[in-house]
């Protein structure tokens, strides 16, 4: 490929460390802040996590953020922090600052709550940990990518937040006996939905009282794609939340028996 292909990058933009006070958010192009988001940024305000926020020059010598406004937000907020990392990109009006937006953000890729499980884990989050331990227990194995083509082995499972929600919601113990059900029905993979019809029948009173693990495992092992497909019709049907839908159609299923213990 010869250097007339490539696209002209433009001018090299300066580097500078700048005083957060001179820099602000233009509410043209800009999002509104996800209050949240810029809390947590302050609560675990570090700096080998921070980067460089992007900024246009403005007039009488302040900037307006392109990409960063949370942090900017965040920094503004903490009282350790007066100067912040910034590339300062040659300034051409509004429309090209929103151009350089559109073209940061869009082209960003959002780190998956998988990937997150994992770095999270890598750096000794407990929580992560409690997920890593319960998994294990129960015989789950929790993967670092979905599976090639869509393939899996019995008990795998991508669903990070379906088994988050259910730990924080049941706690460690009552979420691996849970995982067990879903483990000795020989799902591949274990999915989301699975894991929260399956607290349903687990937990929720029109179905728990009625119910023991075996039954559970033994109405799911080997018709999960059947069972979906009926829970989607009868989710329509009755206008009803997917996972009581999936939940409901299982219980059909299932031999009425004692209480999950």
């Amino acid at each position: 490929m010869t250097e007339t292909e490539f696209r002209d990058p433009g001018e090299v933009p300066v580097i500078d460390w700048l005083d957060k006070n001179l820099i602000d958010i233009d509410p043209t192009y800009q999002r509104g802040l996800d209050e949240a988001r810029v809390q947590k940024i302050v609560d675990w305000f570090a700096w080998d996590s921070f980067g460089a926020i992007v900024v246009a020059p403005a007039e009488e010598g302040r900037y307006h953020a392109i990409d960063g406004q949370h942090r900017l937000e965040a920094a503004k907020r903490h009282p350790k922090v007066d100067l912040l990392p910034a590339v300062i990109i040659v300034g051409r009006g509004l429309v090209a600052e929103a151009e350089t937006f559109v073209n940061v953000n869009g082209a960003r890729k959002n780190v998956s709550p998988l990937e997150m499980y994992w770095a999270q884990l890598t750096a000794g989050d407990p929580e992560a940990e409690t997920v890593k331990q319960v998994c294990e227990r129960a015989g789950v194995k929790l993967l670092r990518y979905p599976g090639s083509n869509g393939k899996y082995a019995v008990s795998e499972t991508v669903a990070i937040a379906a088994l988050r929600g259910l730990i924080d919601k049941r706690g460690a113990m009552k979420s691996r006996k849970l995982l067990e059900v879903l483990v000795a029905a020989e799902l591949k993979p274990i999915t989301a939905i699975q894991i929260k019809a399956a607290a349903l029948l687990a937990f929720d009173p029109e179905f728990a009282e009625h119910l023991e693990p075996e039954a559970i495992s033994e109405a799911m092992r080997g018709a999960a794609l059947a069972i979906e497909g009926e829970a989607n019709a009868f989710a329509a049907t009755h206008r009803l939340p997917k996972t009581k839908a999936f939940a409901s159609v299982w219980f059909k299923r299932c031999r009425k028996k004692r209480k999950i213990g």
